[in-house]
């Protein structure tokens, strides 16, 4: 996220960018402190030196920088980036409380411009209808149409969909979510909800029909004032259609007879979301956790597996599960013949856990702040376990430490039977 014009920043800023990028952590992070250290280092680019900070997981010295950038003139639409930016960095050191309160303050109608500048770019007629029509933090929702905007990608839906109930309780009329055909089939028909798909046409009807607008972001800030503690079930959309079911082939891999556990892995994420390259795994990285024959291994990667990707799985009997998870309802299915899911930060491992299936997510340093600083139980899913990295880049440490605990795991699957608890 760029808040300010490149041109005011120190020319090697681009240096340390590309580092970044690159994967080499260590080099970008030394470089951008030797910036920062120079005597005539701020000014007003100091909040987007913050920001670069921020992404290489440097939160302490991001917070001191943002604050530093936040004094200067800036439009309301920087103002509202560097807010967001700030708010991440605060929820990621701990401070939820304060966080909480700018995240409140920089949803409410007051940065509502700013913040459809920012989702949506460029000039269409239905941002200028939605305008007045965002959400207030407190307004009253009885009577009212609620248009839930598509704000980040599914894991973030699933995150914070279960605060749309708590709309309905107030007594909104309708909530009507924008949602992509893919999510479809892994949400659980509601009163009172109807599915909305984001193009330009429906948009235009929707913000002309609907009273007022927000995203699932809103709802976050909206109703829940504690960190440790969501007041919500985190399956209250979440469901599968029991309808609809995986091609037999399918289930004849997932159900092979055998006594070791089975576990499926995700080990990159399919967006380019701002964690890259470090929420992703490459495929070298995963070897001494297949190294471990007392598990079976199935891909739940979407997508046609690279040449490196595919020769792993096969030097190690991982089963491709690929040709079947066209859907995040498919990947779903696939859950539920699963003993575990190892998994990167990733839309199917919040599924796995709105679903109370066993996950366990390797989280990268600069990871994202919604996991807060907890150190392997998180408040948000109770079957979720998270193993973190200790040095931005650096799977290592996590990898052991998940190791051990599959080495735990699996002789207990196996010994008392446990498949599907």
């Amino acid at each position: 996220m760029h808040v300010q014009s490149d041109a005011q920043l120190p020319v090697n800023i681009d240096s340390v960018r590309a580092l970044r990028m690159a994967g080499r952590a260590p080099e970008a992070q030394a470089m951008l402190r030797e910036i920062a250290s120079q005597p005539d280092a701020g000014g007003v680019w100091a909040g987007q030196m913050g920001v670069d900070m921020s992404y290489l997981g440097l939160f302490a010295e991001a917070e001191a920088w943002l604050r530093r950038g936040l004094h200067y003139p800036m439009s309301d639409v920087f103002r509202y980036r560097l807010t967001e930016e700030l708010i991440m960095v605060l929820l990621s050191r701990g401070n939820y409380h304060e966080a909480h309160e700018l995240h409140r303050a920089n949803r409410d109608t007051g940065r509502a411009e700013a913040l459809l500048d920012t989702l949506f770019c460029g000039d269409r007629p239905w941002i200028e209808r939605l305008k007045p029509k965002m959400l207030g933090m407190d307004e009253p929702v009885a009577g009212k149409s609620i248009l839930l905007l598509v704000e980040g990608g599914f894991g973030d839906f699933v995150l914070f969909s279960r605060y749309v109930d708590a709309l309905l309780r107030e007594g909104a009329r309708e909530v009507v979510i924008e949602m992509f055909d893919f999510w479809r089939d892994a949400v659980r028909p509601r009163e009172g909800v109807r599915l909305s798909v984001p193009t330009v046409e429906a948009r235009t009807v929707e913000a002309q029909r609907c009273h007022r607008a927000a995203t699932v972001f809103h709802l976050w800030a909206r109703y829940q004032p504690s960190p440790y503690a969501p007041q919500a079930d985190p399956s209250a959309l979440i469901g599968l259609d029991a309808a609809k079911d995986l091609p037999p082939e399918a289930n004849a891999l997932l159900h092979a007879d055998g006594p070791r556990p089975k576990v499926g892995l995700i080990w990159r994420s399919a967006s380019s979301a701002r964690h890259e390259p470090y929420r992703s795994m490459q495929p070298g990285d995963l070897a001494s956790l297949l190294a471990d024959t007392t598990c079976r291994f199935y891909s739940l990667q979407v997508g046609e597996p690279g040449e490196a990707e595919r020769a792993l799985m096969q030097a190690h009997g991982v089963v491709d599960m690929a040709p079947y998870l066209h859907t995040f309802g498919a990947t779903a299915r696939a859950f539920e013949a699963l003993d575990l899911i190892i998994s990167v930060d990733s839309g199917p491992a919040h599924l796995a856990a709105a679903l109370n299936r066993p996950v366990w997510v390797l989280l990268a340093q600069a990871c994202d702040c919604r996991w807060y600083d907890c150190a392997r139980f998180t408040p948000w899913y109770p079957s979720m376990r998270l193993y973190r990295q200790t040095q931005l880049g650096d799977w290592s440490h996590p990898l052991a430490e998940l190791r051990a605990a599959l080495n735990r795991f699996a002789p207990s699957k196996k010994a008392y039977g446990l498949r599907n608890a």
